[in-house]
């Protein structure tokens, strides 16, 4: 009885979970499987069915012949991960999952075409106007001269009969943050904590905060060249204005601001890229992004959404008429 008791678990484990004993057509593709959901496993913040998608993956590439094939699944691979933050770099070209959303502002989406500059000017003679959009600096090449840009616009609108400021994230679809908020590090505050990064058990694995006037972002000091030719406000009113469009590093600076004295946000809720993501290396030629931690702000809210306005006004943007724009309407009765 024991012998043939024994037998049927054999035959039980033969058939239950083959995917992990077949032979692989290509070795190479077993290798990058193997490698890639290793780093899911150690890194991802959404890796409760690392099973499901590593057994997925077996049923899928075990007859390819070569990565080429392998790649394209991995748009699946980060549906599983719930994860459209993150994504796969091969050759060139970009594998990931775009979530559908029920957000939409065609009128906004059309300005993102064009929108790549800052814009500042004074509204109503004593609000100062300040519009970042994204950027493209990934490799963080353009700190210094995107963090000078920002400034030097402050400083076209700045003076000491402003009573109030706009921030306007509504065209911000992410890109670096780092010099984005060197460009506004005044408006933060000094000698503060004002946000970083949790992992999934709630442990700090970076913070942002301005000491002696000093940026230092995740353990780096951020220099600026350009200068303030007025002092900002610690409690100066500040509207910061969002839109569904507002993502990533857009968000990292809707969340820097959180928390501060007389801050309010207006508009649209955010488009729910608040994780942070890091690379990792598969090969030569592959890397793989994925969200490895939560953003908190200075209050150590957690954020694992998106970001809610303190006043939602949906629709009713007028960029090139800005005393007609129904966000900043609302955003001058706040500062009023």
């Amino acid at each position: 009885m024991k012998h043939k008791y024994f037998f049927l678990l054999a035959i039980f484990w033969f058939f239950s979970a083959p995917l992990f004993a077949q032979q692989f057509v290509n070795d190479s593709v077993k290798l990058f499987v193997d490698k890639s959901v290793e780093l899911i496993k150690t890194h991802s913040i959404n890796r409760e069915n690392i099973d499901v998608i590593r057994e997925d993956l077996y049923r899928k590439s075990v007859n390819l012949s070569s990565v080429d094939q392998v790649a394209p699944l991995f748009a699946g691979v980060f549906k599983q991960l719930q994860d459209y933050h993150g994504n796969l770099k091969y050759k060139g070209k970009t594998y990931g999952w775009e979530k559908s959303t029920d957000l939409d502002n065609k009128y906004l989406k059309e300005r993102l075409k064009g929108g790549k500059r800052v814009h500042s000017e004074v509204i109503n003679k004593n609000i100062a106007y300040l519009r970042i959009p994204g950027n493209n600096d990934f490799r963080s090449k353009k700190i210094d001269s995107i963090a000078d840009d920002i400034v030097k616009h402050v400083n076209a609108v700045n003076a000491k009969h402003i009573k109030g400021w706009i921030i306007d994230l509504r065209l911000n679809t992410g890109g670096n943050m780092y010099p984005i908020l060197l460009g506004l590090k005044e408006f933060i505050g000094d000698n503060l904590v004002f946000g970083g990064f949790e992992n999934t058990h709630n442990q700090p694995t970076g913070t942002w905060e301005v000491k002696e006037g000093k940026m230092i972002i995740d353990g780096v000091t951020l220099d600026r060249k350009t200068v303030l030719e007025h002092t900002i406000k610690s409690d100066i009113p500040v509207v910061i204005l969002t839109s569904c469009y507002t993502a990533s590093a857009g968000e990292m600076t809707a969340i820097a601001l959180i928390g501060r004295k007389n801050t309010t946000i207006v508009g649209e809720p955010t488009a729910n890229y608040t994780t942070a993501v890091q690379g990792f290396s598969i090969d030569d030629q592959t890397g793989i992004n994925l969200s490895t931690d939560y953003v908190v702000d200075r209050n150590h809210k957690i954020y694992k959404g998106n970001i809610t306005p303190d006043v939602e006004v949906l629709g009713g943007d007028q960029l090139e008429d800005l005393k007609n724009d129904r966000k900043i309407l609302e955003a001058l009765s706040f500062i009023k």
